[in-house]
């Protein structure tokens, strides 16, 4: 007699997996995108305290995938079998960090990369210095984030200490984010529904190039912010709140 619980799931069965998961762990989601935020939020601070920036050169932004989106995603990939969603998607939450300057795309991904709270996993994806041929901009990190979880075993609650979950971090500057939302309708969303235009795409490739080299004519107000905060600390030195 086989064993039904190692067939494979049709869509249906994926999609009321889904859909049960969501129900269920809906809320730590969000909690957890709320703890990626935090930790990315004072990463950025640090990095622009060091880097002589204000606070708004680096911003974060953050997201969990809907359920919509999540199952869109299932369907573009064929149904792929998963018995939780992180197993088939690494961007079910997702973090978006905005630089002013292009210089600070990479600054900041180093700071990301040697956090205790945020293992990087694999190497990242670098569009931002090998572009996609829509010109598509973005630096792209997987991370696993650690949190603390309760979990049901036969008879107790039982608290998880520095459980993890896989998430995607993307950075690029205010310029490139511009671009990618303007573009959305016309690439992504066309591209998932089998639409090509390889006029639009040349076009949104061109004007992409033109915003690059105004990120690269920015390095000069970042080296002139930087001047007036250097003569600024000369004066007024930055007290911490924690003793030596």
């Amino acid at each position: 007699m086989i064993d039904q619980s190692l067939l494979p799931l049709d869509s249906v069965q994926l999609t009321s997996r889904a859909t049960r998961f969501y129900s269920r762990y809906g809320r730590d989601l969000e909690q957890i995108r709320e703890v990626l935020n935090i930790r990315l939020s004072q990463l950025a601070l640090a990095y622009t305290i060091a880097n002589k920036l204000p606070p708004e050169a680096v911003t974060i932004g953050s997201r969990v995938k809907s359920l919509q989106s999540f199952l869109l995603k299932l369907s573009r990939k064929d149904w792929p079998q998963f018995y939780y969603p992180t197993e088939v998607v690494g961007d079910l939450i997702g973090a978006r960090v905005t630089c002013w300057f292009i210089d600070d795309c990479e600054g900041i991904r180093h700071f990301i990369e040697k956090s205790n709270h945020l293992a990087i996993g694999g190497e990242a994806e670098d569009y931002i210095s090998k572009p996609k041929g829509s010109g598509y901009r973005s630096l792209h990190l997987t991370a696993d984030v650690s949190y603390d979880a309760v979990r049901r075993d036969r008879y107790n609650n039982v608290i998880v200490v520095d459980d993890k979950i896989k998430c995607e971090i993307q950075i690029r500057t205010k310029l490139q984010d511009a671009w990618a939302d303007l573009t959305h309708e016309f690439h992504y969303k066309a591209a998932n529904a089998g639409i090509v235009n390889l006029t639009y795409e040349r076009l949104m490739s061109e004007i992409s190039e033109r915003l690059a080299s105004e990120d690269r004519s920015l390095r000069l107000l970042r080296d002139a912010y930087q001047e007036l905060a250097e003569e600024k600390l000369a004066s007024d030195a930055r007290e911490g709140f924690r003793e030596s």
